[in-house]
């Protein structure tokens, strides 16, 4: 094993939630005698507890130097050539596209604060690899600008000037003049011209 290795460990509440939906299928499933009914939310509740058994008993994951481990599963960095996330926040879930097109799928239950800390060290030790379809570089050099720049601006309190105050104040009298004529000054003189020579 390598000497600084970060250990990542599936969240406890994972197993805590699962055992609340176990007690919750048999309460429905007792339910169910009287009514029957009621064996179809313990069904799920059953569907529940065991996919949050799953999730809390998969194997931590190890992050070294030169190398990432999944349980017994070893994936050098230099291997890593595509990250793709889902929409799923927690459970983090990953897919790896790995050198000669093997692909694994990354499923990490993990607390949000493990999660951040899980992508930023796949991130940055994943030279050779894209994240959601940026190059390595190009992630890591707007990631960097966005960090001297500061944070945007959430909210448009302050919006972007693109003229000068003299040039607004001009196109505000053109626009009142021009709204209290009604009209444009050269298609009157067109029509005017017209009715003339007619």
């Amino acid at each position: 094993m390598e000497p600084s290795v970060e250990i990542y460990t599936p969240s406890r509440l994972y197993a805590r939630v699962g055992w609340a939906a176990l007690a919750g299928a048999i309460v429905c499933t007792l339910c169910g005698f009287r009514a029957p009914l009621a064996f179809i939310p313990g069904v799920l509740c059953a569907l529940t507890a065991g996919g949050l058994f799953r999730l809390s008993a998969l194997p931590h994951i190890r992050v070294g130097v030169t190398q990432f481990h999944i349980g017994e599963r070893t994936i050098a960095w230099q291997e890593v050539r595509e990250i793709n996330s889902s929409r799923f926040v927690s459970p983090l879930i990953l897919k790896l596209k790995l050198t000669n097109s093997r692909r694994r799928m990354l499923i990490f239950p993990g607390e949000p604060e493990q999660i951040a800390r899980l992508m930023y060290q796949l991130r940055k030790n994943s030279t050779l690899a894209t994240f959601d379809g940026v190059a390595h570089r190009d992630y890591w050099t707007w990631n960097d600008i966005k960090e001297q720049s500061g944070a945007p601006p959430t909210n448009n309190d302050n919006p972007v000037r693109m003229l000068s105050q003299n040039d607004e104040d001009e196109i505000e009298r053109m626009y009142q003049k021009l709204k209290s004529v009604g009209h444009l000054d050269s298609r009157k003189a067109d029509s005017s011209k017209d009715s003339d020579e007619d």
